[in-house]
């Protein structure tokens, strides 16, 4: 089997955690070929040469573009979507530019054997019966033990996020929490400084490395709050995936997805979204070093028992089949002139176009230094 699995950067966090990782480990296990490309990266060759194209989160002429042109000859196309960008919440940074693309992402994802989301939550708000779960994994690290724990040094309260929080109603807790150090990952730290909370505030970075930094801080405790909204309701809780097997103990917000996936005061805590609820919650596992090992010990567990690496390679298998199996059975009509006619200019020209992209791309990130 030859795969061709596509994203915006195929180098991003949410395509190594959703495509890369466990695309290469099924490839590897099934002795299949994998190819991955960005968008703007994909040639002609790349598609011919595929029996199975992967996109993630396609939402342009140009994505839909490259899945016409898999399908014609028979290859079977699978749309990844891990987000509800019919619904894109407010206070997510490029809101704007997924609004516009809407026409296009439905146009995109029509143009598909199979379609895989994140949580079935998330397929039944997209209005997708058929969608395929194909749920999010535990960054596995092996028999590590739990991150040491030092008495009489504060507790270190651990945020992180790649965009921004909905999160206010946290904010007069932390102002007047004692014993604690408040660390932030990511844009939401601008907004806890500007709340009056004093943070020590780190960049996003690599899984493994964030993961590595996580259970180096001392008495780490890793909140996670999150608005009761729909959009956030159809996430995965792929962070308290990996905090439990960093060894972790977590709170969240009690809301999806983190309410279906963690039992209250067994594997983390589950809180409402009021502060005075958080302040009582922050300050009781703040005081209990012991009931944060206890958490932290049964959370790991529960994640290696549900949401590896295993599972998510299963599901992209059963994926990729569907796909298989849905494409063989209706198979496109013979293009007419128009398409043949866009088709040949695609060719003669594509060198030229890559070139062009290859240095709009290369001055934008010039500019983006300056």
């Amino acid at each position: 089997m030859r795969l061709l699995a596509l994203a915006g950067d195929i180098d991003a966090l949410i395509a190594q955690i959703r495509l890369v990782t466990p695309l290469t480990a099924l490839a590897r296990e099934r002795g299949w070929s994998l190819t991955l490309r960005s968008f703007h990266d994909c040639t002609r060759a790349d598609l011919a040469a595929c029996e199975v194209l992967v996109v993630q989160r396609g939402a342009s002429a140009r994505v839909l573009r490259l899945q016409q042109i898999a399908r014609q000859p028979g290859a079977a196309v699978v749309y990844e979507i891990d987000d509800l960008l019919t619904e894109i919440a407010p206070h997510i940074s490029n809101q704007a530019a997924v609004r516009r693309q809407q026409a296009l992402l439905r146009r995109c994802m029509a143009h598909a054997d199979a379609i895989t989301v994140s949580t079935a939550r998330l397929g039944r708000e997209l209005a997708l019966p058929d969608a395929l779960e194909v749920p999010n994994h535990a960054l596995a690290l092996g028999e590590l033990a739990l991150p040491a724990a030092v008495a009489g040094q504060p507790v270190t309260l651990l945020f992180a996020s790649s965009d921004r929080l909905a999160a206010e109603f946290i904010y007069p807790v932390l102002r007047v929490l004692q014993g604690v150090r408040v660390v932030v990952i990511g844009p939401p730290g601008a907004a806890f400084e500007a709340a009056g909370i004093e943070v020590q505030r780190q960049p996003l970075m690599p899984r493994e490395r964030f993961v590595a930094f996580a259970r180096g801080l001392r008495n780490p405790l890793a909140v996670i709050p999150l608005e009761d909204a729909r959009f956030a309701a159809c996430k995965s809780a792929v962070k308290w995936f990996d905090y439990a097997e960093a060894g972790i103990p977590t709170l969240c917000s009690a809301v999806s997805p983190y309410a279906q996936v963690i039992d209250d005061r067994v594997t983390g805590w589950l809180v409402a979204n009021e502060s005075a609820a958080w302040a009582a919650a922050l300050q009781a596992a703040v005081n209990d070093g012991q009931g944060r090992a206890r958490v932290a010990v049964a959370a790991r567990a529960a994640v290696r028992e549900r949401h590896t690496l295993a599972h998510t390679v299963a599901a992209w298998q059963r994926a990729i089949e569907t796909a298989l199996t849905r494409r063989a059975s209706a198979p496109l009509p013979a293009p007419g002139w128009r398409w043949q006619l866009h088709d040949a200019l695609d060719r003669r020209f594509e060198a030229a176009w890559l070139g062009l992209r290859a240095f709009n791309r290369a001055r934008l990130a010039r500019r983006s230094r300056r």
